[in-house]
């Protein structure tokens, strides 16, 4: 070969080692903000974190039940959580009003609570 011909060589396998590969890349992965979890306990407590959210939260959930339960006239939750030294009773009663009460946690007594909203049920 002479040197012409090793010039050529030399150009065609640099100019092939630089030529692009036919695969595409692989487009970057789009942004994603985590909230900690998919899990909806948990969205739903991220949600309720702001105080001013949880009375309204309370009540939609409770209005909620009473759709899903046509048969149902009461609905109720507590929640032991938003307050240290209280249960909050979120009650709804169909077509006459929702409400709740704060009742201190000395005080509180889950069963005792069923008992009275069922002995109301039935007057």
């Amino acid at each position: 070969m002479n040197y012409l011909s090793k010039l050529k060589q030399l150009e065609r396998d640099e100019n092939f080692n630089n030529t692009p590969s036919n695969e595409l890349p692989k487009p970057p992965k789009a942004p994603s903000v985590s909230f900690g979890s998919a899990n909806k306990g948990n969205i739903e407590k991220n949600i309720c974190a702001i105080t001013d959210l949880k009375p309204e939260y309370r009540r939609q959930k409770v209005l909620t039940m009473l759709a899903e339960q046509p048969d149902s006239q009461r609905a109720f939750i507590t929640d032991l959580e938003s307050d240290p030294d209280n249960a909050i009773l979120s009650m709804a009663i169909r077509n006459v009003a929702t409400f709740e009460m704060i009742i201190p946690r000395e005080k509180y007594d889950a069963f005792l609570l069923l008992e009275l909203i069922q002995k109301a049920q039935i007057q």
